[in-house]
């Protein structure tokens, strides 16, 4: 067993060694590889049988009072022992980091000794390993002591944090390639479906898409030299084989948008140095207006010209020979780690897209992660309908159901909606990950049992609203859980967790679930808040800038040192996001970093604002309703709000509204736009830039047509016939 941070353990002085979680396998390591020898007290118990705490000689603080337990602690430390106390003892590995006992808390705190936090990193041996992998490692990790002067237990949550994501980090395995963990996660489901594509109905076993892909990455190693090579294909057969096929290649898979339009692609093909895009015939002809580079490959035309024999022989290697020898003869790649593995645009709803390389650890550490957060549901099929040349969709619907995750039925729109319900229905799909704006197309189009199967909902990319989430339980008996990523996270940072399993309304059953919130910190991350404008760091608690630090967090954006420097801070990635994070782990968002406006000297949050209109507008307009509040620039006041809406409302009734929920007069949006629809991203959310250059025209061509205080005045006037 690894021992890091050793040296932080006194050598004969008495200490307490504060342990968040460990099983009574983990406290015998324990036992055994310490530097010392240990006493162990044990806080909140978890397991079944007890029997053995009291034949080890552990104490149990739960079962003698308070002043018993301080005493006893007291004595030990005075005579120069070490002890263990195990904040909670659990039948199985922890890691993420959750409340902690404030019986325990009470003791240590009285005891008044020296404190070292402890991290046991025996929870990734189910989640890192594959056929012929060696065993995870079990390492024991020991964050900087604190003085009993330190008051407040914040310390204490981030170390924990800091030690768990600093074990994920340090494991082997997340150093190879995404290409090389392929071939072995392939080899071992060779006669399983890994693919259905709903659009087109072909299948693609294990050994057929390792077959195919590694003929594939064979013509591309002798016919193309760039290192970054171009995908323009919604998720399908197509597309798996040529991703999969580039990266067994040795290169970069760069799939582009096929909705933001030629401007914002021609950014994205000019930044990542593509001078070949794999696509189709069809989507040739549909996007003349796509900035097409030198050369263009049209997949099913590749495919028709290997020979049947070629392909044959291919996939019959694929069958008979070993992973290991595969991997070896076509040259796939064992490395990986910090590498570049693949590059994807950000959306640009808020600004210029931003190429993001994500390496192999990235994506390796967030699969590992995703699997974290479903291990307590046994998910066999998934629906893939969300686009790949997005995070979210690359993670979970390309690259996790190759990487050992679930079959995984595709299709080319996720806005077809009853096509995906019967999809849903006819595979028997037991997860739905999906965003809020198509959730609110099942609700209204899909008739309860079609969607019977699924066991679980995963919403993320906009927030869900509550009684989107409350309709559609009652309507489906499927629970809906709300989490969260970044581009920049690979993507998954949290997610709530419904253990459809267990008794409806159990501890058991909602324990990882708080809505209102996104979730409990992934495993293996950590994360800080700090303040929006002076970047000092602030408690958990506190309400800031929601920044991490983990395996699957990018090291910067695509030949932008301004803006990898301006995302970053001492190591931390700045999210953009702002919010807290409870007592439990649950982290709440209030808004996007971007999406305040500073008037009058005071920060206004736009998605306060839209919150507030949505509930008083939704009881009068209808559950359909579409805000979005940006800031525009304003001569008196350097910026203002409005308001774009898809229902028809007076100034009067926004100002109204607002002023009777208690909102300042600053807060109160001086233009009110009507659109029939809201511009959206290809995930179905709010497109805040285009909102934003909407607003700025309209400001513009009002000024034309009256002074500011023309306009204001008539607002006024409004406001108290209103």
């Amino acid at each position: 067993m690894d021992w890091i941070g050793r040296e932080w353990i006194p050598s004969s002085q008495g200490a307490l060694l504060l342990i968040y979680a460990a099983t009574l396998e983990d406290i015998e390591y324990l036992e055994k590889n310490a530097p010392r020898k240990l006493v162990i007290a044990v806080g909140e118990i978890e397991i079944q049988d007890c029997k053995q705490l009291l034949e080890r000689g552990y104490l149990c603080l739960g079962k003698i009072n308070k002043e018993e337990a301080v005493q006893w602690l007291k004595d030990k430390i005075e005579s120069g022992e070490l002890i263990a106390i195990i904040l909670r003892l659990t039948e199985e590995p922890q890691g993420t980091v959750s409340v902690f006992p404030q019986f325990v808390l009470d003791i240590i705190e009285a005891t008044q000794s020296m404190r070292i936090p402890v991290w046991i990193d025996s929870f990734w041996k189910h989640f890192l390993t594959y056929s012929d992998s060696k065993p995870v490692a079990r390492r024991i990790l020991v964050g900087s002591p604190k003085s009993p002067n330190d008051t407040g237990w914040d310390w204490l949550r981030k170390s924990f944090y800091d030690l768990c994501a600093q074990a994920l980090s340090m494991h082997s395995e997340l150093e190879e390639s995404i290409g090389w963990q392929a071939v072995y996660y392939l080899k071992e489901r060779k006669n399983l479906p890994i693919f259905i594509d709903g659009y087109s109905q072909k299948t693609l076993t294990g050994k057929l898409l390792l077959g195919i892909a590694l003929k594939v990455a064979s013509w591309i190693s002798k016919n193309i030299h760039e290192q970054r090579v171009g995908v323009l294909l919604p998720i399908g057969v197509g597309a798996v084989i040529v991703n999969l096929g580039i990266v067994f290649a040795g290169k970069i898979p760069v799939n582009f948008n096929l909705t933001v339009g030629s401007a914002m692609n021609l950014v994205s093909i000019e930044k990542s140095k593509v001078k070949t895009v794999f696509t189709a015939k069809m989507i040739k002809e549909k996007l003349q207006d796509f900035p097409w580079p030198q050369r263009t490959i049209e997949i099913e035309s590749l495919l028709q010209s290997f020979s049947k024999l070629s392909l044959f022989f291919h996939i019959f290697l694929a069958d008979h020979l070993s992973a290991k020898t595969l991997a070896t003869l076509w040259g796939v790649p064992k490395v990986g780690g910090n590498r570049e593995a693949i590059l994807l645009f950000t959306s640009g709803s808020f600004g210029e897209p931003k190429g993001v390389p994500l390496s192999h650890k990235n994506i390796l550490a967030n699969i590992a992660q995703i699997k974290t957060i479903l291990s307590t549901i046994p998910i066999k099929k998934l629906l893939g309908a969300l686009p790949i040349f997005h995070s979210f969709g690359s993670t979970t619907c390309l690259w996790w159901p190759i990487l050992g995750g679930p079959q995984t039925v595709t299709y080319v729109n996720p806005l077809e909606i009853d096509k995906l319900a019967n999809l849903i229905e006819q595979h028997q799909i037991d997860l739905l990950i999906t965003t809020p704006t198509f959730l609110r197309q099942y609700l209204k189009k899909v008739p309860p049992e079609k969607l019977r199967s699924l066991k679980i909902v995963i919403v993320g990319s906009e927030k869900l609203q509550r009684q989107l989430a409350a309709d559609f339980e009652s309507k489906f008996g499927i629970p809906v859980c709300e989490g969260y990523g970044t581009t920049e996270a690979a993507p998954v940072i949290s997610s709530n967790v419904v253990d459809p399993f267990q008794p409806p309304g159990s501890i058991a059953n909602t324990k990882r679930n708080k809505p209102g919130s996104v979730g409990q910190l992934s495993a293996g991350m950590s994360i800080r808040i700090f303040d929006q404008e002076t970047r000092k760091e602030l408690p958990l608690s506190a309400r800031g800038i929601l920044s991490f630090k983990g395996a699957n967090i990018f090291n910067g954006y695509l030949d932008d040192p301004l803006r990898t420097a301006a995302s970053f801070q001492e190591g931390w990635y700045l999210s953009a996001d702002i919010g807290s994070l409870d007592n439990e782990g649950f982290i709440f968002i209030e808004d996007r970093a971007s999406r305040f406006s500073k008037i009058g000297g005071e920060m206004v949050p736009h998605g306060t604002i839209e919150e507030a209109l949505r509930k008083s507008l939704s009881q009068t307009h209808g559950e359909e309703i579409e805000i979005a509040i940006v800031g525009i620039p304003d001569l008196k006041k350097g910026e203002t709000l409005a308001l774009l809406i898809n229902k028809q409302v007076h100034n009067w009734q926004i100002r109204k509204y607002l002023l009777a929920q208690g909102f300042s007069r600053l807060w109160i949006p001086k233009q009110v736009i009507f659109l029939e629809s809201l511009p959206k991203t290809p995930l179905g959310k709010i497109d805040y830039l285009r909102c934003r250059l909407i607003a700025a025209n309209k400001a513009i061509y009002a000024d034309d047509q009256s002074s500011p205080k023309e306009s204001m005045d008539q607002e006024e006037d409004r406001s108290s016939q209103g």
